[in-house]
């Protein structure tokens, strides 16, 4: 079976780019020169009625994103695994931030 592959000294450059085809491509996504950078989140904030609310609901999508990390780093092995095990190791130590915060008593928190 014959497998047609692309040459390999063809490779892709900033010269190569359409300018015409970039200049669309960023009005479409608002990326002109001054233009500010969108959210990046897409989903509004819920409404907290309290500091210990907000840190609860950040623990537990904490907690959501720690069970995503581990059950996509079962799925890997080698570098892929222990990048995913390092975001694992970073969701962790947020979790223990937000718990000192809301193991503190309520007067000792500042802004």
């Amino acid at each position: 079976m014959l497998k047609i592959t692309p040459e390999s000294s063809a490779t892709s450059s900033v010269e190569t780019i359409d300018p015409q085809a970039a200049d669309r491509a960023f009005a479409h996504y608002d990326l002109g020169p001054h233009q500010r950078p969108k959210s990046p989140c897409a989903y509004p904030m819920p409404p907290s009625k309290s500091r210990e609310d907000a840190l609860v609901n950040a623990y537990a999508v904490l907690q959501s994103a720690a069970a995503t990390a581990y059950e996509h780093a079962d799925n890997q092995s080698g570098s892929n695994r222990q990048v995913a095990m390092g975001v694992v190791h970073l969701i962790e130590l947020a979790q223990r931030w937000v718990d000192s915060v809301l193991d503190e008593p309520a007067g000792a928190v500042t802004n």
